[in-house]
């Protein structure tokens, strides 16, 4: 497995080269109107684990681009919970320091 890093993501593959290259084609194909099914398909039927993988987080790194960003102080379900979950996890690590 080799560690990539790609628009500040870390990733690891075993095909580097087709990781990078189906990440690509999955950044763009949307955007471009492309069958992304019919070509999520394709890549499997080859059976390049490395391309299937690299087009999905391609696919997923465009929808990340297409959501709001949220606030610090946004009261949306979702970023109270993450909050929470940050806070447990700052009082844990700070618990054990202390502890140490």
């Amino acid at each position: 497995m080799n560690a990539l890093i790609i628009d500040d993501r870390r990733f690891e593959s075993t095909n580097p080269g087709l990781f990078i290259g189906a990440y690509q084609a999955g950044k763009t194909s949307a955007s471009q109107g492309d069958d992304t099914h019919g070509l999520y398909r394709q890549l499997l039927a080859q059976g390049d684990a490395a391309a299937v993988a690299g087009y999905l987080h391609g696919l997923a790194a465009t929808a990340r681009q297409q959501m709001p960003k949220h606030l610090d102080d946004c009261p949306c379900q979702l970023c109270v919970h993450d909050r929470e979950v940050l806070m447990r996890h700052i009082y844990r690590v700070w618990r054990e320091a202390v502890a140490a």
